[in-house]
């Protein structure tokens, strides 16, 4: 029986030697890092710290470039907005400007149309006058033509004036067309409708 477990015992040994060496075989013996000195490990310290201070600077730079670019975008933006709202002014402006010209443009050719009634209105005015200057000077004419044809009736109804008037001289005629005649004693008269004698006041002698 003891033979037995030493066999067996030396059996495992066996395969434990076979394996170790199965292993030293295919794997070569990792070597020994070499010891790095104080001034390797202060160096590779400072390299790191180095980088870390870069790659942090270049992250605030990135951060800054983005901030500035946003910055220039909202400006540019705001800029485009401003000129529309400019050019929506100009536009506005414009046709106002247009507007404005275009009520002057009607004002003053409402002040026309206005001078040309009231040069209407002058004209019509003056048209009346006139109308009213013939008016009268045909009443004029109509009653000097009363007045002759009724001198031309006294003339007519007293064809023997010289028969009344005898040797009386005449000194004239009146307005009225009448013949004045001058007796003896210095009065003047006419021969009437009815062929006798109307003498004038001394007002109304020739």
């Amino acid at each position: 029986m003891k033979k037995i477990v030493a066999l067996v015992i030396a059996l495992v040994c066996f395969g434990f030697v076979v394996e170790s060496v199965a292993q030293t075989t295919d794997k070569p013996k990792k070597e020994k890092k070499a010891k790095m000195s104080d001034g390797d490990k202060a160096a590779a310290k400072a390299e790191k710290a180095a980088a870390k201070e870069t790659a942090k600077a270049e992250k605030v730079a990135a951060k800054e470039t983005a901030k500035a670019d946003k910055a220039a975008a909202k400006a540019d933006s705001k800029s485009k907005k401003e000129d529309k709202m400019t050019a929506k002014e100009d536009k506005k402006a414009s046709k106002d400007s247009k507007m404005t010209a275009k009520e002057e443009k009607a004002d003053m050719k409402t002040k026309k149309e206005d001078k040309m009634t009231a040069k209407e209105v002058k004209a019509d005015k003056m048209t009346k006058k006139d109308d009213k200057m013939t008016t009268k000077a045909d009443k004029g004419v109509q009653k000097d033509e009363r007045m002759d044809k009724r001198a031309v009736k006294t003339t007519a109804a007293s064809p023997n004036e010289s028969k009344v008037a005898g040797t009386d001289k005449s000194v004239g005629k009146d307005d009225k067309g009448r013949t004045i005649y001058e007796g003896s004693r210095g009065g003047q008269y006419y021969i009437n409708s009815n062929g006798n004698k109307t003498y004038l006041g001394a007002a109304k002698k020739l």
